[in-house]
């Protein structure tokens, strides 16, 4: 299920608003990082990836979504499905996901990419602490779909959620299919999908 992601307009660097500032020919020279970016992520990002993931849901829930030799095994089968958010060269944002098969969900699916179907399964989507309450989850939420949209053959997405991120999920165009069969250490989920129809469009001021 290799895409060819790189002429995606989802993809490329944008950068923030900011004050006008003027700046030396040194400091340019010095400042080569774009100042905000969107890529697929590859095994080399996995630590920063689970430290994340790790800070976000285990203060919480008290277990990963994914464990970090899953978080390779996905990088690895199927980066075209992941999408991170760097700042100057530093990961603040990201989303996992892989292939599935099945209607709904099952737990088979938390750890088994099935290439080439037409479902994409979103497994994490963390934002780091010093970047949260920005807005940054929905932004990298409404990137990644319309990514999605980009590529041949995905019409949908599925993901499981606590009952409290519903209104989130809601909000970005998903829609309920009711309790997931999934359960992790005695906790339970909704199960929410969203329909890929028509092209990828580009919103006004998508950076904000």
């Amino acid at each position: 299920m290799t895409q060819q992601v790189s002429g995606s307009p989802f993809l490329k660097p944008f950068f923030l608003k900011t004050p006008v500032r003027v700046v030396t020919p040194l400091q340019q020279r010095r400042h080569t990082l774009p100042a905000s970016e969107f890529r697929n992520l590859t095994p080399q990002d996995a630590i920063s990836v689970f430290e994340i993931e790790r800070e976000a849901f285990v203060s919480v829930s008290g277990e990963c979504p994914l464990t970090l030799n899953e978080v390779l095994n996905f990088l690895g089968q199927c980066p075209e499905l992941s999408l991170g958010w760097f700042e100057e060269g530093q990961l603040v944002a990201f989303i996992i996901g892989s292939g599935w098969d099945k209607e709904r969900l099952s737990q088979e699916a938390m750890t088994r990419h099935v290439p080439n179907t037409p479902t994409v399964h979103i497994h994490v989507l963390s934002v780091h602490r010093h970047c949260r309450q920005q807005g940054k989850g929905s932004i990298l939420l409404w990137r990644y779909l319309q990514y999605l949209r980009c590529m041949p053959g995905i019409r949908r997405a599925l993901l499981i959620c606590e009952d409290f991120l519903v209104p989130f999920y809601l909000k970005a165009g998903f829609k309920g299919k009711g309790p997931s069969a999934i359960s992790v250490s005695n906790m339970h989920f909704q199960e929410m999908e969203y329909t890929l129809r028509g092209q990828a469009y580009a919103r006004r001021n998508s950076g904000c």
